[in-house]
């Protein structure tokens, strides 16, 4: 595979020597564009992901700077899993540049897989902010569809909480002795979609951790048995001038869900949150049904600050 992407931008195959640009590039780019991709980026540079050789690349202009990087990931699993990941300068787009190096990566993910891997399907996956299509359409045009969305939702607490009642069951703030309890409950709920299995050790370092707070987590009984739980605590933006929570966890036991569980749940958190004088509250969720997300914010009051798409593209 060759560097040559486009006839606009000089290319060649980026190297550990240009680490420092496109590092800057990446900075110049977040502040141009008020981005949440490159925290999606920074999170798969610090997995343990790699990238192959000649996957890549960077365009300049010819003031000699980097004007258009792309990097393609790679997760050696079965299927094989590759991200691609780049950009390009917002003066020299409009000109196909992204549509040339997002074709370059996909031809590149595949002859990488053809010399390494040779027969096993291959699984390729890039992100999208939504509100600005830009690489939903390039995508799309590839074969590319949604997979998943990711939201990061917000809820001012000046307002009241309503707390949903659930006849037959209570909800109890989260106790030493019901830990490890949750924990299995964490992993049952996780283990259809795909997520690994979390350790005790590890769960129990997190909830050893000052930021965790017992007091604004909840869990759901039923009889004598958690069903569901939410396990929050404080934002990393939290000072004793503009306190905040964040809903790390939750979840419900698959045989329990469709009942306004983690409504309930969520109610709660909120409340306690709201209680200890938090002025707003966060959480995190990934779904691949846009439109249930949606009603879940409106029912708590939550709105969306952002939100990303991953679009992906199986090629056997």
């Amino acid at each position: 595979m060759e560097a040559y992407v486009e006839p606009h931008l000089t290319w060649r195959f980026l190297g550990a020597e240009d680490a420092v640009e496109v590092d800057e590039f990446r900075q110049q780019l977040d502040a141009l564009d008020n981005s949440v991709l490159s925290g999606v980026a920074a999170a798969i540079e610090d997995s343990e992901m790699f990238v192959g050789r000649g996957m890549a690349v960077g365009g300049w202009d010819a003031y000699r700077s980097l004007s258009a990087f792309g990097v393609s990931y790679i997760a050696d699993t079965d299927p094989l899993r590759i991200y691609l990941m780049g950009g390009v300068h917002p003066v020299h787009r409009h000109q196909s540049i992204g549509t040339a190096l997002f074709r370059w990566q996909v031809d590149g993910a595949i002859e990488w897989r053809d010399e390494h891997r040779p027969g096993q399907p291959l699984w390729l996956g890039c992100y999208s902010e939504l509100g600005r299509p830009g690489t939903e359409r390039v995508a799309t045009h590839f074969g590319f569809t949604t997979e998943r969305y990711y939201y990061d939702l917000q809820r001012d607490l000046s307002h009241p909480v309503r707390i949903r009642e659930v006849p037959g069951l209570t909800f109890e703030p989260l106790t030493d002795g019901r830990t490890e309890e949750v924990r299995l409950l964490h992993n049952l709920c996780f283990a259809p979609l795909g997520g690994a299995d979390v350790e005790p050790q590890s769960w129990q370092e997190r909830l050893a951790e000052d930021s965790f707070r017992h007091d604004w987590s909840y869990v759901a009984i039923d009889g004598d048995r958690v069903i569901g739980y939410a396990m929050s605590g404080e934002d990393e933006s939290y000072d004793e001038n503009a306190p905040s929570g964040w809903t790390e966890r939750f979840g419900v036991h698959p045989d329990h869900r469709g009942k306004g569980i983690s409504l309930a749940l969520m109610g709660h958190c909120l409340q306690a949150m709201r209680s200890s004088g938090c002025l707003e509250a966060g959480i995190g969720v990934d779904t691949d049904d846009g439109l249930g997300i949606k009603r879940f914010a409106a029912e708590l009051g939550y709105a969306t600050r952002d939100a990303v798409a991953l679009l992906s593209r199986i090629i056997d």
